[in-house]
């Protein structure tokens, strides 16, 4: 092949690779806005129970989330990154 073509060849990986990026982000963002969410929700509902072991479980689920969005951020910024 001519380097004309090997070029075009790569441009097209690096778009597609550019392309699969974009869409991993805009994926990402909407997960992360679900979550942040059920976050919201689950603490209006955590301050509303008067059960204790029902509070735990609310307790727990909301560490779970915000743990799991925190790491969805961090993977997130580095996907910006590059």
């Amino acid at each position: 092949m001519k380097i004309p073509k090997l070029l075009k060849r790569v441009q097209e990986y690096v778009d597609a690779d550019k392309l699969k990026q974009c869409k991993r982000k805009d994926c990402m963002k909407e997960v992360l806005q679900q979550l942040k969410k059920q976050q919201r929700a689950l603490k209006g509902k955590l301050g509303k129970e008067k059960n204790e072991k029902e509070r735990k479980r609310i307790q727990k689920a909301l560490d779970i989330i915000y743990l799991q969005r925190k790491k969805g951020l961090k993977a997130l910024k580095k996907l910006q990154k590059s």
